[in-house]
Formats: structure tokens, C-alpha cells, sequence
């Protein structure tokens, strides 16, 4: 049975099945945090878990974003747009607003098989008379474009009037948040200029038209209700907003339910946006709520055939499992190759909404393993910013491309902390990366042909300007850098930086020798588009064999970078004795002359390249490293589990675990109401299962499967994709374990 870490907040409101998230009691206490846990989305848009008729104290609080769409709040930075809340609404009974009213019995339910949030209460009046209230909402998978909200009020004890009042609400405002996690937000903006709002009793529309770039979202909806209610239905059209007002009378005894399906759409979906909102709302109302909901639980069906991981342990552990897969797919545009996954989803404006080295490194392996297609997106994303970042290089005085370190609709940096933008450059080398992968594990040649290449070749000419050559050492140094770990501050030579930087040459030089061989006349018309000359090349070889890299023979360890071992030592349990970063309590400035880390560095390495580093050396560096870490970064818990779990040391890999698999279900570092859900953390938590404790590699040559399971996981059972086939893997503790052929795709 899973134990609670003593450092976790107490949530006795929350409860975690294998397939429902369940939270009881209605406290202001745990209401922002239960918004974030309760998020929803369909890749296409999504909505923190905020109830329909629930209240805020501004409109930037209820947010619903769409993914892909960015608006300017200043020249060059972008904040993710929070569109009309298509969820607006009021119940009234006997004319009193029921948020007037006690609440009892107070449950909200995540179903992560079918999409659904519920929201069900009791609501007495002064008088005691008692209503029960049931609220049902989903995105629909089925058609991305279209969501659905299910009223039911039931008058327990009394005859009622009954009024709904829903609609569509443009009085919606950004507050852009800062990069500076320690800055208050306080600023608001309005990004909407234009809105037109119409109503026509059970139907609405609103069309709002951004400020800056005049980017347009139109919603509508229809309200279904039943004829034998006897409902005055009135249209209620004012500033910014479209509604319905329904009332009808209430017998005691009796339910009654009132559908409302929505239908989006927006720029990014084509010309005659208002024509294709309408079509989706058409086929809202030829399914009707229930047929949606089927429509959309089918699709769920198949994404948990492929995507499950089945443990024999506590129900709650495999209700968190399930929840780490289920937030990810819903923030993933799967079919969009012109968007990305944020660090915090579509449910919370947290960096601006802006694309990191998350996406490629923490996340993606997640869709590369269950739905290769959709990890291709995720990379046709990087190659339609490739001219963005070919003149992000040029903005440095580079050639070649440069990655930004946060980007959003372009390819262009949206980092406004100068230490960070400008010098954690090993995104460019992240993203190569992730596409190296994506090739060895799904044998995609076409990729490799129409797009891989190039951005290989773009980003070698950037690693071939920004190392600089020593002449009298005869060596390549890689100066002004900032490595994963964050606080070791802007160095010389951070180990993983130089190492993906030069694995990123290596792929452009190995690409360059096959498309010759094999695809003469597509080398040929990429040589030219990229103006290639065969002497550039011999630099890149050069950089190769004479980086610096640091490496202590008699410790076998790999130095991080040769200003760290000169920082000062820190006795860290004096200062942290919890999961809150310690730049709460300590500046940047003097955290940075700290020999502490923020996030694995060399570790972070040695986990994507397990077949380059031997035991010894990953040994080494997590007997130096692990006890300097101080994990102030969610990211940290899930990779240290992995590389515990290769090490064998499984007390120590079952702990991280915990903290990472429940970072924000318990919320241990005390931010996910403030923050929402850390989507690289339930990537990290993804890798920790599948490849530190099942022990499965792929490469070129097939899939590999080393287990270390913990005692609390008897066994383990989930699919994997590997060139065009599907592969299941049964692991029971202590036995060898089966890799089964199950079908091609």
C-alpha cells in the first residue's frame, strides 16, 4: 500500500481510484487547487476545472485557451490568449442564486475513461428547502471543436421556480505571468477589441476579435431542453456576452435536465470561421449530449488501449499513474504540426503559455512509445519554426538556427530573463535530439528526408559558430552557457550542453553520408536550399574530437562544468526541509555561488544516453551529485527516479517517484493551485515507469527490457510502438519479462 510522504500537503479532500480523481467538500480552502487538478481539455482547447456556475474574484481566474493561439501583450512577446468562457452560467431557485445558499454533500469527479468532470452538491435555501444540483462537462475527443455542459437540478422538498441563465461570456481578461517565479502578477489585459454577440433564445454566437494581430474566435452554442418543461426561454444579449435565460417551474420529486453544446472555432481553422463553428454546432445538435459523450468516450477507448499502464499495486498509485497519461493527452495537439505542448497545458497561463525543451525531452517519449503520429507533430512544430530560428541565429550574429528557449506561434524567444534566454542554449541540441529519436524508434525515413535533415544541418552551422576555438590548446570551448541545472549560473563548457551539442553534430554528419548514399537526388536539392559545401563539414568533425568535456579518472566522474567544484558547500537541510524551492528563501544571486543544483545536469545527460555511460560512471555521479540537488525544480523527482532505478537503488527510486508521480495530485511543492499542472512532471514521472522501472530501451536494433521494479509494484503491464508494430510487456516482480508481438499498424 502506497504511504503518504511526510512532506505532502494533507488532502483528506481528494481521493484517487484507479479511473476517478474525487474530491469531497466545498472549502475556499482547497477550491483553486481542485480547478487546477480538475483540468480538461482535448488538445485542441482546454479549460482549468472551475464548475460552471461557480464564482471568481477577476475573469483572467476562468480560463479557457485554444491551442496554438497567441496574441502580442507588448512588440515580440506573446502571452497565450484566454478566450470567451462558453461555460458562464447561473441557477437560480425561487429566485436566489444557489452560491447564496449552504452547500452539503459537495463532490466533484474527474472520470479519466471518459473525459467527464461532475460536480454534485446539495443547496439548502434559509427556508431548508433542498435542491440537489448535478453538473456534467466534457471536451469532446470525438470532435475537438465541441464541448457539452448537462444541468440537473432536483428539487428534493419543495415546488420551485427554476431559472438557468448560460451563455457565452467575452468579458474575459490575461494576466500575463512573469518569468520571475518570485514577481507578483498584478497587471491585467485585455485582449479581445471587437465583440459581436448575437442570441436568438436557445442559440447564441460570439465572434471576438483580438486587439493587436485582429485574431478571431467564434463560439456558439444551443441550449436543449425538453418541450414538456413549459420553459420561457428569453435571449439575454449584452456587453460582450450572449445568453439564454430559462425558466420554468420545478415540482418536488422530479429531475430536470438542460443540455448546453458549444461549438469553437478560429483563426488557425481556416477562412469563414463563423461557417465552421456552425457546422460543429450542427453536429452538437444531431448527436445531442449523450450521443457526443458516446463519440467521445470511443475515442478515449482506443487512446487508453495504447496508452494504459496496468500496475499491480494501490488503487490510488494506479489512479495517479493514469492521471500523469491522461493530463498529457489532453494537453497534446495530436493532428495540429503547428503547435505544441506548454509547460502547463491549455489550462493555465504560466509562462505565457510558451513551448520549452519540456515538450521534447520530458514528454514526447510519452507519445513517441503510444501514438508515434503524434510525436511527429509535436516535431513538425520545431521544423515550420525552422526560419524563425535560422533568424534568431542571425539576431545573435550566428549562422545556422538557434532554438529559443520559450517560444509560442513563432519560432522567436518570448524569454524576457536574459541569463536564461540568451545562454540555456541546449534547447537547439534538446529538440535535435528528440528528433534522433523519433527516427531510431519508428524507422520514419521520410522525416529524416524532408525535414530532419535540414534542421540537422541549420543547427550544426549554429553549434559550428557558437563554440570557440582555442588556438594555442588546439581545443573547442563552448563559453557563456547555462546547463539544465540552473543555478550554477552562466559557465564554461556544462557537461550536458557540450555532449548534446556535439551528439547534435554527429546526427547531421551521419545523416549527410546517408541521404548521399541512398537519396542522391533529394541531397542534392536540400545541398542547394541549404547551400552546403562539402569543406563546411570538416569543422563540425573537428568540434567533435576536441570539445572540453571534464572527466576525473580517479573519481570516474564527469565534472559539471570547471567553476562548480570551486562554489562554496552548502549544508542544505539548514536551509530546506520541504519541497519548496529554496529561491524562496535564498536569492538567485547567492544560490548561483552555491555548490548546489537546481535540477539533474550530468545526471539529466547519462538518462538519455543510457548505452554511452557505464554503471561505474552513472554511479559516481549520483553518489556526487544526488545529495547536491535540492529538486526546486519539478522536473528533478521523475529523473532522479529513473537513474535510481537503473542503479538498482530501489528504496531510493521508489522515493522519488512518489514525489514526482504525486507532484501535483498532493501537491508537494505547495504551487499547483497558484500554478496548475507541471506537464513536464507527469512526462518525467512517464520515464521514471517505463524506463526505470520496466528497464525498456529501444534503439535501431529492437526493444530492450532490463526491470527494476519496486516491491510496491508486483507487476506491470502496458504497449509500446516500435516500427509500425505494437508490442506488449508483461514485468512481474522477480521473473523475466515478455516483450509480445501483438500487431502492425
Amino acid at each position: 500500500m502506497h504511504k503518504k510522504d511526510k512532506e505532502a500537503v494533507d488532502l483528506d479532500c481528494l481521493d484517487i481510484t484507479p479511473w476517478e480523481i474525487v474530491a469531497l467538500g466545498a472549502s475556499n480552502d482547497i477550491k483553486d487547487y481542485c480547478e487546477s487538478i480538475f483540468s480538461q481539455g482535448n488538445g485542441y482547447m482546454g479549460v482549468r476545472g472551475y464548475s460552471p456556475i461557480g464564482r471568481k474574484n477577476n475573469n483572467a481566474e476562468r480560463t479557457t485557451f485554444i491551442s496554438g493561439f497567441f496574441e502580442y501583450i507588448r512588440p515580440g512577446i506573446t502571452d497565450m490568449v484566454n478566450q470567451p468562457d462558453f461555460a458562464a452560467s447561473k441557477i437560480f431557485i425561487n429566485g436566489t442564486d444557489i452560491n447564496e445558499m449552504s452547500v452539503a454533500d459537495y463532490k466533484q469527479v474527474l472520470n479519466m475513461k471518459d473525459g467527464t468532470v461532475l460536480w454534485s452538491y446539495t443547496v439548502l435555501d434559509k427556508e431548508n428547502r433542498r435542491t440537489q444540483i448535478r453538473i456534467i462537462r466534457f471536451l469532446s475527443m470525438g470532435n475537438k471543436h465541441t464541448a457539452a455542459i448537462r444541468f440537473e437540478v432536483f428539487p428534493e422538498n419543495h415546488n420551485s421556480s427554476i431559472i438557468l441563465e448560460t451563455g457565452i461570456d467575452g468579458n474575459v481578461i490575461n494576466l500575463p505571468i512573469a518569468d520571475n517565479q518570485l514577481s507578483d502578477n498584478t497587471q491585467f489585459v485585455n485582449m479581445w477589441g471587437k465583440i459581436n454577440s448575437s442570441s436568438i433564445g436557445k442559440k447564441g454566437s460570439i465572434t471576438a476579435e483580438t486587439i493587436y494581430s485582429n485574431r478571431i474566435t467564434t463560439m456558439e452554442y444551443y441550449i436543449n431542453i425538453p418541450k414538456e418543461y413549459k420553459a420561457v426561454i428569453e435571449a439575454d444579449t449584452k456587453d460582450n456576452y450572449t445568453g439564454s435565460i430559462i425558466k420554468f417551474s420545478g415540482m418536488q420529486g422530479n429531475r430536470y435536465v438542460i443540455d448546453k453544446l458549444i461549438s469553437v472555432a478560429n483563426y488557425r481553422d481556416g477562412e469563414n470561421i463563423g461557417d465552421i463553428a456552425q457546422n460543429h454546432l450542427e453536429q452538437c445538435i444531431k448527436f445531442g449530449f449523450d450521443g457526443m459523450l458516446v463519440e467521445s468516450k470511443k475515442v478515449w477507448q482506443r487512446i487508453w488501449e495504447h496508452s494504459d499502464v496496468k500496475v499491480e499495486s494501490s488503487q490510488e498509485l494506479q489512479g495517479a499513474i493514469r492521471y500523469n497519461i491522461f493530463q498529457l493527452i489532453q494537453s497534446d495537439p495530436s493532428d495540429d504540426p503547428y503547435a505544441s505542448i506548454g509547460a502547463r497545458g491549455l489550462m493555465h497561463g504560466r509562462y505565457k503559455g510558451c513551448y520549452f525543451w519540456d515538450t521534447e525531452i520530458f514528454m514526447l517519449p510519452l507519445f513517441l512509445n503510444t501514438n508515434p503520429e503524434a510525436a511527429r507533430n509535436l516535431l513538425l512544430y520545431r521544423y515550420n519554426t525552422l526560419e524563425d530560428a535560422m533568424e534568431s541565429a542571425k539576431r545573435f550574429s550566428l549562422k545556422g538556427a538557434r532554438y529559443s528557449w520559450m517560444s509560442s506561434d513563432t519560432g522567436f524567444e518570448q524569454c524576457e530573463t536574459w541569463d536564461t534566454g540568451c545562454c540555456e542554449i541546449h534547447i537547439t541540441a534538446d529538440i535535435v535530439y528528440a528528433i534522433g529519436r523519433y527516427i531510431e524508434q519508428t524507422g520514419d525515413i521520410n522525416f529524416l528526408k524532408d525535414y530532419a535533415s535540414e534542421i540537422y544541418i541549420q543547427t550544426a552551422r549554429y553549434w559550428k559558430e557558437r563554440f570557440t576555438y582555442d588556438e594555442q590548446k588546439d581545443c573547442y570551448n563552448l563559453i557563456h552557457v547555462k546547463g539544465p541545472d540552473e543555478y550554477c549560473g552562466v559557465t564554461i563548457n556544462n557537461f550536458y550542453t557540450v555532449k548534446m551539442a556535439l551528439h547534435n553534430l554527429t546526427l547531421a554528419l551521419d545523416s549527410i553520408k546517408l541521404m548521399e548514399k541512398e537519396f542522391p537526388e533529394k541531397w542534392e536539392s536540400l545541398r542547394e536550399k541549404t547551400q552546403l559545401v562539402k569543406d563546411e563539414t570538416k569543422k563540425w568533425q573537428d568540434i567533435i574530437d576536441k570539445a572540453v568535456t571534464y572527466y576525473d579518472k580517479d573519481r570516474e566522474l564527469w565534472i559539471q562544468d570547471p567553476i562548480f567544484e570551486g562554489l562554496e558547500p552548502i549544508d542544505i537541510g539548514a536551509y530546506k526541509d520541504d519541497n519548496i524551492p529554496l529561491y524562496h528563501k535564498l536569492s538567485y544571486d547567492r544560490l548561483q555561488r552555491y555548490q548546489v543544483l537546481k535540477q539533474p545536469d550530468v545526471l539529466m545527460y547519462m538518462a538519455l544516453f543510457p548505452e554511452e555511460m557505464p554503471r561505474n560512471q552513472m554511479l559516481a555521479a549520483w553518489n556526487y551529485y544526488e545529495p547536491k540537488t535540492l529538486h526546486d525544480s519539478t522536473l528533478s523527482f521523475g529523473i532522479h527516479a529513473l537513474i535510481a532505478a537503473r542503479l538498482g537503488l530501489r528504496k531510493e527510486a521508489w522515493r522519488y517517484f512518489n514525489k514526482s508521480i504525486f507532484l501535483d495530485l498532493k501537491n508537494l511543492m505547495s504551487n499547483t493551485a497558484k500554478e496548475g499542472i507541471h506537464t513536464a512532471a507527469l512526462g518525467a514521472s512517464w520515464q521514471a515507469l517505463i524506463f526505470g522501472f520496466a528497464g525498456v530501451w529501444i534503439n535501431s536494433q529492437g526493444i530492450s527490457c532490463e526491470p527494476n521494479l519496486p516491491e510496491d509494484i508486483q507487476s506491470m503491464q502496458f504497449k509500446i510502438c516500435y516500427k509500425s508494430a505494437i508490442y506488449e510487456l508483461i514485468i512481474k516482480y522477480g521473473k523475466k519479462p515478455e516483450i509480445n508481438f501483438l500487431y502492425s499498424i
